[in-house]
């Protein structure tokens, strides 16, 4: 955070839609001093490249080190970096955006290029040649280079954005964008006597780019442990930087600053980008939260990819089964593969994330209460369309939290009533009913486990409450009867014997003739 008289500055002067490092500073808002990372980048490796989910502070990382790299010292004091930069330079610096711009032909990117190109030659006032985008992106490097006496910084945003945006219309199209996009970004590997520092963003390390395979010298910081909170609050920032504002949080909704603490950490926190470090929370929904001095789904709000919903559609995947999937380094940053499983696509979008690193696998799981439920309301829209006039995911809450069963497995009823509209094979009955009425709970942000493993057998799922927790058993074709003597039989209640909340046992009967839940039993 920057200030001038090294106190906190905090309490209103939050920047929300501001991503320009200068703009944050003059105005004095909310900064979380990442700077001392930062050095660190610029006095290692010459080539890097940062994969992080979209509003996640890449673009102020950016904008930082360009105030950096053009000595704009004044604007770094009291900050980390103003004890440790001893020399202070001004260097040419070529910032590229590819966000901004539906990239829907190529000769909207074509046109999007030279425009970057030409605003980046107005700001360093230099001529340069070449009739294409990238002959005239290799000049502006030697011109750059030539009339500052200094090495050329290059910082480049959204590097990928062209690609994700035609990744699912067309192939030929997609694979007209990456030819150009390859040419474009290949001039980086035939101009390194110019170059100082580059730093490359994105979500997808695509494969094919002559970013990834030109520059053999290029390392990729997205799963390094020492850069894990390069962007994002952690949670020792959150203490230094915004307990006043949790204070003042606080008060204005009617809690102690524990109980804010605790709930901000389940709605933004959790987020972790390596094999180790502390988890890292939001900073959209983190600094969208103190200025509107309340809760809501902010990041998520903020726009759920289409290639995302796309993929989502195009796969028949175990959604009930994201928890604790595992994947490989490759895996995890690699370029999802269409038809597949869309983990990799989950977890570069920022609605998965690490929780464990075991064996030299990944252990993914959705990262806070913001995540899931949305994740889960997403879900139900495209695959399942439960009408909103017709099922509240704010009264399914509601109903558990009050532990009125009979409300809450009507609302349930409700929203398996689309169910009818789904085409399947009758085997495929239970488990597209399982998971559906996981959605249905997770949609409403309610803690919900599925296929609990105890030593006499799985429970179906289990729902936990701050005042109760509800073991959930389902039959197909057969009692609800049939299904609570089930938990009884197995004695699926001693498995929560030592937690003090009472246990709700509930036993549902589905038909694959009516197709609906013909009938529970609570015991």
């Amino acid at each position: 955070m920057n200030s001038s008289n090294g106190t906190l500055q905090t309490l209103g002067r939050y920047p929300v839609g501001q991503s320009d490092f200068t703009s944050i500073i003059e105005s004095n808002a909310v900064y979380v001093d990442k700077t001392a990372l930062l050095y660190r980048l610029t006095h290692d490796t010459t080539y890097y490249f940062l994969s992080r989910p979209r509003r996640f502070g890449k673009s102020l990382m950016l904008s930082t080190l360009k105030a950096y790299f053009q000595g704009k010292k004044e604007l770094f004091e009291g900050l980390a970096i103003s004890n440790l930069e001893k020399d202070w330079k001004h260097y040419p610096v070529i910032h590229l955006t590819m966000g901004g711009e539906n990239f829907s032909s190529v000769r909207i990117l074509e046109s999007h290029l030279n425009g970057e190109v030409n605003d980046n030659v107005h700001k360093l006032k230099v001529e340069i040649e070449g009739e294409t985008a990238s002959r005239r992106l290799k000049s502006l490097f030697r011109a750059a280079a030539e009339k500052y006496g200094e090495k050329v910084v290059i910082l480049i945003d959204e590097y990928d954005k062209p690609m994700l945006d035609t990744r699912h219309r067309d192939d030929e199209l997609h694979s007209d964008i990456k030819s150009l996009l390859r040419g474009f970004y290949g001039v980086i590997k035939e101009s390194a006597e110019y170059i100082r520092f580059v730093m490359i963003t994105g979500v997808t390390k695509f494969s094919h780019v002559n970013i990834f395979s030109g520059l053999n010298n290029l390392r990729d910081i997205s799963l390094d442990p020492q850069y894990n909170a390069l962007c994002g609050v952690s949670e020792s920032e959150m203490v230094e930087y915004f307990s006043e504002d949790m204070k003042l949080f606080a008060e204005r909704n009617g809690m102690t600053p524990e109980e804010a603490s605790r709930e901000f950490k389940i709605h933004y926190d959790g987020y972790r980008f390596a094999a180790e470090g502390e988890n890292i929370y939001n900073p959209f929904s983190t600094i969208q939260a103190f200025a509107n001095m309340e809760f809501d789904n902010y990041w998520f709000a903020s726009g759920t990819s289409d290639h995302l919903i796309k993929e989502l559609q195009r796969n028949h995947y175990n959604f009930d089964k994201l928890e604790g999937v595992r994947l490989s380094k490759i895996s995890l940053m690699s370029e999802p593969s269409i038809g597949k499983t869309p983990t990799t696509l989950l977890y570069q979008a920022g609605y998965l994330t690490i929780k464990d690193y075991k064996n030299g696998l990944y252990i993914l799981g959705f990262p806070n209460k913001e995540v899931s439920s949305s994740f889960y309301n997403v879900l139900l829209r495209y695959i399942v369309p439960v009408q909103e006039e017709q099922f509240s995911a704010f009264l399914l809450s509601a109903y558990a939290q009050e532990g009125d069963v009979e409300a809450m497995m009507e609302m349930l009823q409700i929203g398996l009533s689309h169910f009818n509209n789904m085409e399947m094979k009758k085997p495929e009955y239970e488990y597209h009913f399982k998971v559906i009425l996981k959605a249905l709970l997770m949609a409403a942000a309610l803690n919900v486990e599925g296929e609990v493993l105890t030593p006499a057998g799985r429970i179906d799922m289990v729902l936990k409450t701050k005042q109760t927790i509800y073991l959930f058993e389902f039959k197909l074709d057969s009692t609800p009867e049939a299904a609570l003597k089930q938990i009884d039989d197995k004695d699926y209640p001693f498995h929560y014997y030592d937690d003090p909340r009472p246990i709700v046992k509930i036993g549902a009967n589905f038909s694959t003739e009516l197709r609906r839940l013909s009938g529970w039993a609570v015991g």
